[in-house]
């Protein structure tokens, strides 16, 4: 059986075993024992949170901003990071993208600018400059540890991306600080940039 044979599977035998909604014990007992669909599994049990207790098909962007929160949180609680087992990341985005989430809304759930996520994505940022705040934020929203995110960040800059000149490479131009990254940032408004850097 292939993996999305196999993860259908699972999503219809959870749905099957609480016909009346979501059971958080049995949920977690799905999780730990598929925790390759720990992830899928939640975005399920959301989906069918909003099915249940929002009558009107029209979701607004903040309502799926406070559900997707909703479900970080829960799993958070039910998998404290001292049980999350560290592994290598090698693209913040597309470890996002794996969890469901593409450049934009990822930037958001970490509340960050686009701008600010891909200088992390490109380790543009002097890693140690950025918060620890930051950091833990990334790690949850990634549901990944703050030890490999940490780890990532202290990596070599990735060549080929944010702007610079032809005949200067990324690997050349200095790392910024994170605060001055914040205060150059024209997309984030002056109390989302105090925000940032408090």
């Amino acid at each position: 059986m292939n993996r999305e044979a196999l993860l259908q599977s699972v999503l219809e035998s959870y749905a099957a075993e609480t016909p009346e909604g979501n059971d958080m014990a049995i949920l977690k007992r799905w999780m730990t024992s598929h925790p390759e669909f720990a992830g899928e599994l939640m975005e399920f049990a959301a989906d069918r949170a909003e099915m249940e207790y929002l009558p009107d098909p029209e979701i607004s962007p903040e309502d799926s901003t406070r559900f997707r929160e909703h479900g970080l949180k829960l799993f958070n609680e039910l998998f404290p990071a001292s049980k999350k087992k560290s592994v290598s990341i090698h693209s913040l985005t597309a470890l996002a993208k794996e969890r469901g989430l593409n450049k934009e809304s990822f930037a958001k759930a970490v509340g960050l600018s686009l701008s600010l996520i891909m200088y992390m994505e490109k380790r543009r940022l002097k890693a140690a400059s950025i918060p620890d705040k930051i950091i833990k934020k990334t790690a949850e929203v990634l549901r990944s540890t703050k030890e490999s995110v940490d780890e990532y960040l202290h990596g070599q800059p990735v060549a080929g991306a944010l702007n610079y000149k032809a005949d200067t490479r990324p690997e050349d131009k200095p790392q910024k600080e994170f605060a001055d990254a914040v205060r150059e940032d024209q997309t984030l408004s002056d109390e989302e940039k105090r925000s940032l850097l408090e």
